[in-house]
């Protein structure tokens, strides 16, 4: 017969048990789907599900249409006039695991419409932080397993590191990411792929951190190389101990995945068009480009000081977005959906112009993608791709509230320098 002291240990033993086991909690996340100036006045909703507005509730069961009203939302369900249900309508899906469709695209978690101030809609998308990384992996790397777990971590961490620390939306537009390059590229269940639910799943509630604190994770397409120290790219910008200049040997594996200009780049430009965005830029005419050269590199070798001499005088440019402005190699006049960075530029006088040639794109600061899948494909975990390009970061479970372990880097026989892109490295046992 067991005693009363030993029944009473048996039973908290038990609850400690169970407590031990009980699941992570999710962290949320709020994504502004539709916002601003552009956004529509109206929307179309589906799935299984209810709604409840400022005044009015029922349930979702067909199509309804949400529109701005003359100081209202106005909502009409399927055969039935519209009536206004207030500023706000907070719609549900019946079980988590159910998306809701608005126009067309598809979208886990819960879906809140207010009446902007503007006289349209702002819809914003309110979901477990998981689902989001869901529809955020597939549209941010390629499609190969290590680097897909990366890419996990790393959405994971920047979308808390913009939640917590750094405010990329102002609270009064009521949403912590927007859906773009801005923040992160999300699309929802439509372009979910299961390698890289797979790869969420993995990596379910890993972040980085440095001293407790989620890191700001930043990553890019390319180095060309080597990655740029945070205060490279953005200056004025406090020295960052985990965004430091690495060896990123693998970046030529953007030929292989069809990108070889993010990898090595080459423009045109003509004199004039280089006169015309210097004075855009400076504010000042130095006449017919008579010379454009690269007077200082930075450490990683991108361009520290552009020396651009016209008839009229002369002018240096030292910013990273100014000097893309005046070579003609930012997005804007390229036409490609990516800056090309200014690492290893060089600058050739032919005929009339300019040819402009340089190695990879983004801002080069965190992570490559290109160097990930790359090291991926090579055999590096994915733990060591993360310890590789953010030195003396942790890998921490829970979010960053439960065990934390230190990412060692693995060793690199990278053949670079600062000047040299180099092209290979192999992974040491």
């Amino acid at each position: 017969m067991i005693s009363r002291l030993a029944a009473s240990l048996f039973a908290l033993a038990a609850i400690a048990l169970l407590v031990g086991a009980r699941p992570v909690p999710d962290e949320t996340i709020r994504v502004g789907l539709y916002f601003g100036p552009s956004s529509p006045e109206s929307v179309t909703v589906s799935g299984a599900g209810s709604w409840r507005g400022e005044r009015d509730r029922a349930r979702l069961e067909a199509p309804i249409r949400i529109a701005a009203g003359s100081g209202s939302l106005e909502v009409a369900e399927s055969g039935a006039r519209s009536r206004p249900v207030g500023r706000w309508i907070a719609l549900r899906p019946r079980a988590k695991a159910e998306p809701l469709d608005l126009d067309g695209a598809a979208y886990r978690g819960e879906l809140r419409i207010e009446l902007a101030p503007s006289g349209n809609l702002k819809v914003v998308n309110l979901l477990r932080l998981e689902d989001y990384v869901r529809g955020v992996v597939p549209n941010e790397i390629f499609s190969q397993p290590t680097a897909l777990k990366v890419q996990a971590v790393l959405s994971r961490t920047l979308a808390l590191y913009i939640r917590d620390h750094q405010r990329r939306h102002p609270g009064s537009e009521g949403f912590d990411v927007c859906t773009g390059g801005h923040c992160q590229v999300y699309r929802g269940v439509e372009s979910e792929t299961s390698e890289a639910t797979a790869a969420v799943q993995a990596t379910r509630g890993e972040v980085l951190t440095s001293q407790r604190r989620v890191i700001l994770a930043a990553y890019h397409a390319n180095a060309g190389g080597r990655t740029a120290e945070v205060e490279e790219a953005w200056p004025g910008s406090s020295r960052v101990e985990y965004l430091q200049c690495v060896a990123s040997p693998y970046d030529h594996t953007a030929r292989l995945l069809g990108y070889p200009d993010c990898y090595h780049w080459r423009v045109s430009v003509t004199g004039e068009q280089v006169r015309a965005r210097l004075r855009s830029v400076a504010g000042r005419d130095v006449g017919a480009v008579q010379s454009v050269s690269v007077s200082r590199r930075s450490r990683s070798g991108r361009v520290g000081e552009l020396h651009v001499v016209g008839a009229r005088g002369e002018e240096k440019v030292y910013r990273p977005r100014d000097v893309r402005s005046v070579l003609g190699i930012g997005r804007e006049a390229t036409g490609k959906p990516y800056d090309y960075d200014t690492r290893l530029v060089g600058v050739e006088r032919r005929g009339d112009g300019f040819v402009v040639s340089g190695f990879g794109a983004g801002e080069g600061v965190g992570l490559s993608q290109h160097g990930a899948v790359g090291m991926g494909r090579a055999g590096f975990s994915y733990q060591q791709i993360l310890g590789h390009y953010y030195p003396g970061v942790e890998l921490a479970e829970e979010y960053g509230r439960g065990r934390s372990h230190p990412v060692p880097a693995p060793e690199l026989r990278a053949r670079m320098s600062a000047h040299s892109p180099g092209l290979g490295a192999s992974p040491v046992s």
